[in-house]
């Protein structure tokens, strides 16, 4: 691994321990939620984004917040701070980038990307999906970190604001269960699996191969009818 890929990965590993420190005094030892209202929403989403496997942490505060603001300005909170917080996931897969870089030259995953993403991007964070494989997926094909900050805030902000406006019925299933913080591990060890699996030139081609020829074999099926 190069040294500038080390750099972003211990940056990033770095920023989501100091994170998870944080969030755990900020939700079960301060009192800060109670005293700071929509900066505190938008803190514990941020800190709860970057901690990358904790994402859904800061849910029961929301919750509790609901009836005490409006529903847009809330999920605006919630929103901003969790789209920060992806930044995280961002700089792992612009770190896997570097340590398994091949050519030069951009694959179809990476075009697809730069083709689809602000789309991709925008329907994950306005849904219930972990963006984890995103933005692994963002960084690695080096995509525009202001591009995805904003879209990701876009996405986010309708999707809580929409949670807070039926009362957190959405989140109910995210609450404190510990098997979520399984399925986050899952997700993430997956997501970073996939993402060396496009960078490193090796799998990537192999890969690629095969959906390009099933991809050729479709067209060519659909053309002959």
């Amino acid at each position: 691994m190069n040294r500038k890929a080390l750099l972003n990965v211990s940056a990033a590993i770095l920023t989501a321990a100091i994170s998870g420190a944080i969030l755990y005094q900020i939700l079960f030892v301060g009192r800060m939620l109670e005293e700071e209202g929509l900066l505190g929403i938008f803190l514990v989403s941020m800190f709860s984004h970057l901690t990358v496997v904790g994402r859904d942490l800061f849910t029961p505060a929301f919750i509790a917040l609901i009836r005490n603001y409006h529903p847009a300005l809330l999920g605006l909170s919630a929103g901003i701070g969790g789209a920060i917080g992806e930044v995280t996931a961002y700089y792992w897969g612009l770190g896997i980038r570097e340590a398994f870089r091949g050519s030069g030259e951009k694959n179809v995953i990476y075009r697809w990307i730069e083709k689809y993403g602000l789309l991709v991007i925008l329907l994950v964070a306005a849904s219930p999906l972990p963006d984890v494989p995103i933005a692994l997926l963002a960084g690695s094909a080096r995509f525009s970190l202001k591009k995805f900050l904003l879209v990701e805030a876009v996405g986010k902000s309708a999707y809580y604001s929409v949670g807070a406006s039926v009362g957190g019925i959405i989140f109910q299933s995210l609450t404190g269960a510990i098997d979520e913080w399984l399925l986050s591990l899952i997700v993430v060890l997956s997501s970073i699996i996939i993402c060396v699996t496009i960078s490193w030139g090796k799998t990537r081609d192999k890969i690629i191969g095969v959906f390009e020829g099933a991809y050729r074999g479709l067209r060519g099926g659909a053309s002959g009818k």
